[in-house]
């Protein structure tokens, strides 16, 4: 549905809602970072992979694209079961290999399968294409975030400075989704890319730049020392080039949804949809965060 095309009412609901599901998240994952204790963030993230990854899989109607999800999930498991390894026993030099032997697995594992059920032709490369598809999109691009905290990231002050940068993070995509919506809301009225998401303005382009920049200015201002790593130049940069891969990552979702015929990928949360269709630019971003952390650290 166009979001010039809604009513002003129930625009006013959505809004509601979304607000409301993004401050439970933001909560939750404010309270996992006060903890302290990693490893419960680790499960929390843990969580929203294999949730989206499992979601991901739903959004196929035909079974036959699911005869590989068990597998898959398995070597999920097991690759995130890395993240702990490493936080627990300090970090080794096989995590850097964790998600391309992972992959790798993945492969034995469906092709082993296949030995012993009949090929369909091109429809068998389908399957495999969009199962190591959905691992990748769902685990292994997302396990970026986690990665942030085997960084040796510091304050000014010489102490751990992870979570601040992962703060950071967030709310610089978020604010990048949010100002997408409320501006596109309000004022869009030029297609995007009807083809892909009717919904999607340019006005709604414009409005997730301003505000991912803004967001990234605020959050710079209000951890100064904190995230030496962030400087004025670089937190408007960061801003803009985390809004424009945020909004392909939106797209991205909005090409599965929109070839497979899909509004949402669940509704766990209300007014957002799923938990990929949470993730949906957190997904795109994180390999773009991490990048600049490894390069300007």
């Amino acid at each position: 549905m166009s979001e010039s095309s809604v009513a002003p009412s129930s625009k006013a609901r959505i809004l509601l809602r979304r607000s409301i599901s993004s401050v439970v998240i933001l909560t939750v994952t404010g309270f996992t970072l006060w903890l302290g204790d990693i490893r419960v963030y680790l499960g929390f993230f843990s969580l929203m992979a294999l949730g989206a990854l499992l979601e991901y899989f739903h959004l196929f109607s035909d079974p036959r694209f699911h005869r590989f999800r068990l597998q898959t999930v398995f070597v999920a498991a097991l690759y995130l079961l890395t993240f702990f390894i490493a936080f627990c026993g300090g970090k080794g030099p096989w995590i850097d290999e964790a998600a391309p032997l992972s992959i790798f697995v993945l492969l034995v594992l469906i092709i082993g399968s296949l030995l012993f059920s009949p090929l369909e032709g091109e429809r068998t490369l389908y399957e495999i294409a969009v199962t190591i598809f959905g691992y990748t999109y769902c685990v292994v691009l997302l396990s970026f975030i986690p990665k942030i905290f085997l960084l040796p990231l510091e304050t000014s002050g010489g102490y751990p400075a992870a979570a601040y940068y992962l703060l950071h993070f967030i709310v610089l995509t978020k604010s990048s989704d949010t100002g997408a919506y409320l501006v596109g809301s309000v004022i869009g009225r030029q297609k995007l890319v009807p083809h892909i998401s009717p919904g999607k303005t340019w006005q709604g382009f414009w409005g997730a730049l301003v505000f991912a920049i803004l967001g990234s200015y605020l959050l710079w201002w209000l951890l100064g020392d904190r995230i030496p790593l962030v400087g004025p130049i670089s937190a408007g940069v960061l801003g803009l080039v985390v809004a424009l891969i945020a909004i392909l990552g939106d797209l991205c979702e909005s090409i599965l949804k929109r070839s497979l015929s899909v509004k949402d990928s669940g509704r766990m949360m209300p007014g957002i949809g799923g938990i990929l269709d949470l993730v949906d630019s957190l997904i795109f971003t994180a390999p773009v965060y991490y990048l600049f952390l490894r390069l300007a650290s």
